[in-house]
């Protein structure tokens, strides 16, 4: 693994973790209901590409199949599923994170102003840790 020689083990711990599962980005919003909300008319579009995408994710480990409501985590938030245009006239699957729009049970208004923003190391702290590492 090239995080071997890294000495911080907190960040070789949190590093898989965080490609694996995702990280925790600051959502303060409501958490005592758990909204479903119906996919949009894009997703309908072309359900055999939501549906291959969803199925490629789940075989990835990056999305969970719940079967019933009832087995969801209590903060969860069932975002609807649309399709997007790319540039070159091919479609992505998207999580409408501010459906309903204005509705602080959505997921996006739910993570306060400063937590807006993540900054991940640039290319200089890249330099200086193999100058101080090695390779």
């Amino acid at each position: 693994m090239l995080t071997q020689a890294y000495s911080d083990q907190t960040v070789i711990t949190a590093i898989p973790g965080i490609c694996t599962f995702g990280a925790r980005i600051g959502y303060k919003g409501h958490r005592d209901t758990i909204p479903i909300y119906p996919n949009l008319s894009t997703a309908m579009t072309d359900s055999q590409l939501v549906a291959a995408d969803i199925l490629l994710e789940v075989s990835k480990s990056r999305l969970q199949v719940h079967n019933d409501s009832r087995s969801l985590p209590s903060h969860n938030i069932a975002s609807p599923l649309g399709l997007t245009d790319m540039g070159e006239g091919s479609k992505r699957r998207i999580h409408h994170l501010s459906y309903p729009v204005g509705d602080m049970t959505s997921t996006n208004p739910g993570i306060p102003e400063r937590y807006g923003t993540i900054q991940c190391s640039g290319i200089r702290d890249a330099i200086q840790a193999v100058q101080k590492y090695g390779k």
